[in-house]
């Protein structure tokens, strides 16, 4: 969601470049035109005096090149005149420009204090612009001008603080532009910063986008430092970590994690769930046993412990295929009975704990079908409908 920046006041000061009475006449007459609305005219002069040699290097110049430039884009818009935005290609940046090669030729600073509310002004400018870009979804436009924006408040001739929803406003469209590099860019500011969790995850994800993993981890391994183990940060640096498969890596951050939030069941649950997804299914009913100290009546907790059950049933019923030793397979049949036994009290709990979650019950159902219990796999058939 864009953030808008509040509009910044500043007290207008006004300084007098040291100027001969011919200098200054034709600047008065610029900028009379200017205050009149005759920017057609005002142009002309102005072209004139960037073109001559002498004049060129005039700080005045450029100042007044800079004020028609943004005065005109204003009031264009203010009064819905095409025409007047349009004296000049990219005519509201080239304000910036030409204040800028003001400010460069001004070697006394005489000019700093007229031009300082103009970057005020011209910041905000440029933000709305931005928000009118974002909005129509043209996010390279949208980059451009909140950098511009940015550029702009950080000019040493103005004493702003660097606006963090700007920066986030910049991050977002170059975000949704692909732009993965000015993303990062400005994202990283914001998580230096520790300006939200979500613009950590951002960054993570940039990285993630641009292929660089390694950065991604170190980010979200800073981010859980800075965000006090902020669950959804734990869970993405987990799921990072088991697809490319680092069980041990895993499973080492969230028994870290876990050790001071020892009462989360959500973290002890995910550790379960790397167990399960590892096939280390006596591991897993463990961890989720501790899970549910914390949450005992989570069916998803049921679920998955009924489901390693299972899983232990069918390997043990296809261990039997190799082994020759009756004994041996009547022992494993009553092992792999009572894993099934075991999966099908897990489920009942699911059934008589009246839980509306779709995902589960369709998950339950299955579970029944195969273990052959019909009657209440129709049953939660039934509550599915």
């Amino acid at each position: 969601m864009i953030k808008r920046a509040l509009l910044i006041s500043i007290v207008f000061f006004t300084s007098c470049s040291i100027l001969t009475p011919l200098q200054k006449s034709r600047f008065i007459t610029i900028s009379n035109l200017i205050e009149s609305n005759k920017y057609t005219d005002a142009k002309e002069a102005i072209d004139d005096l960037v073109e001559d040699n002498e004049s060129s290097e005039w700080p005045k110049t450029w100042f007044m090149k800079g004020l028609l430039c943004q005065t005109a884009y204003h009031e264009g818009i203010s009064k819905k005149n095409k025409d007047w935005g349009n004296l000049y290609p990219d005519q509201i940046f080239l304000a910036y420009e030409s204040y800028q090669k003001a400010l460069s030729l001004d070697k006394r600073g005489k000019l700093e204090k007229e031009i300082a509310p103009k970057y005020i002004l011209l910041a905000n400018e440029y933000q709305k612009l931005g928000e009118q870009h974002f909005n129509n979804r043209k996010y390279k436009d949208a980059l451009k001008a909140y950098e511009a924006s940015l550029e702009v408040i950080s000019s040493p001739i103005l004493e702003v603080e660097l606006d963090l929803n700007l920066v986030y406003n910049a991050a977002l469209a170059a975000l949704e532009g692909r732009n993965w590099e000015r993303a990062i860019h400005h994202l990283k500011v914001l998580h230096k910063n520790d300006f939200s969790v979500n613009a950590t995850h951002l960054l993570f994800e940039a990285n993630l986008e641009k292929g660089d993993s390694l950065a991604a981890k170190q980010v979200m391994m800073e981010g859980i430092s800075k965000h006090n183990d902020h669950e959804e940060l734990v869970l993405l640096l987990t799921e990072l970590l088991f697809k490319e498969d680092d069980v041990e890596g895993a499973l080492k951050n969230l028994e870290r994690i876990i050790a001071r939030n020892p009462t989360n069941a959500k973290f002890i649950y995910t550790k379960g769930l790397i167990y399960q997804k590892n096939e280390q299914y006596q591991e897993a009913v463990g961890t989720y046993n501790q899970a549910l100290k914390h949450d005992p009546d989570n069916p998803m907790i049921f679920l998955n412990i009924a489901t390693c059950y299972y899983n232990m049933g069918v390997d043990i019923e296809e261990g039997t295929r190799t082994i020759t030793n009756n004994s041996k397979v009547l022992e494993e049949k009553a092992k792999s009975k009572a894993a099934f036994e075991a999966a099908i009290s897990w489920l009942d709990k699911i059934y008589n704990n009246g839980t509306q979650d779709q995902t589960i019950l369709s998950k339950a159902y299955d579970l029944y079908k195969a273990l052959r219990i019909n009657d209440k796999a129709k049953n939660i058939e039934n509550r599915m409908m």
